[in-house]
């Protein structure tokens, strides 16, 4: 087994706790129920409205700035993640389509192996 991350990209920002959410939030409900323990890891994310972007210059030690917002303009906004547990990339790429980011109108889903690290 590998592990998957699944980017889940939407052209908007979303707060996933307003109401007229619900009805999404219900779809996400069943794709995990359909997805069950392939699922090991995830979250949405707050809107990028509340993102801060740290950078460091001169290298390791030197002076942090951070500025509030994303780092990164684009059309669509990263809403939120899952670790996917999957045989090969073909099986993440099925279980990503499962993923009401991937048929939400304007939503797509990212998939990128993990690299092990550490321990």
């Amino acid at each position: 087994m590998s592990t998957y991350v699944a980017l889940l990209y939407y052209p908007e920002d979303n707060d996933w706790t307003a109401p007229e959410n619900a009805p999404l939030m219900q779809e996400y409900t069943a794709f995990h129920q359909q997805v069950g323990p392939a699922i090991t890891g995830g979250a949405a994310l707050q809107p990028a409205a509340v993102a801060t972007t740290v950078s460091v210059a001169g290298g390791r030690g030197g002076d942090v700035f951070s500025s509030d917002g994303p780092y990164a303009e684009a059309k669509e906004v990263l809403g939120g993640f899952y670790l996917l547990e999957a045989e090969d990339l073909d099986e993440a790429l099925r279980l990503a389509a499962l993923c009401p980011a991937a048929w939400h109108p304007g939503g797509k889903v990212e998939i990128r192996p993990v690299v092990p690290m550490g321990g």
